[in-house]
C-alpha cells in the first residue's frame, strides 16, 4: 500500500479517534502521534503525563478519567 492511500484511508475515519501518548514513551515518537492526530479528522491527542507506554497500569485513574472525558465529550 503506498503512502496516499494510507493518507486517505486516515482522512476517511469518520468516529471519534483519540490518540494517547504517554510523555515518557520511548517507543513512540511524538512527532508520530501529532502527525496522527493531525492527518485524522477531529482526532484528539491526548498527552498522558508523568508515564511511559504503560499510562493505564502507571496512572490508571488518570488514564481512565483522561479516556472517560474523551467518550464524554458529544
Amino acid at each position: 500500500m503506498d503512502q496516499a492511500s494510507v493518507f486517505e484511508q486516515r482522512a476517511a475515519i469518520r468516529v471519534p479517534t483519540a490518540i494517547v501518548l504517554g510523555d515518557h514513551d520511548e517507543g513512540i515518537t511524538r512527532a508520530h502521534t501529532e502527525y496522527l492526530a493531525n492527518t485524522i479528522p477531529d482526532a484528539k491527542l491526548l498527552i498522558m503525563p508523568q508515564v511511559s507506554r504503560f499510562d493505564m497500569l502507571q496512572d490508571p485513574a488518570g488514564y481512565t478519567k483522561a479516556i472517560r472525558d474523551f467518550t464524554d465529550t458529544p
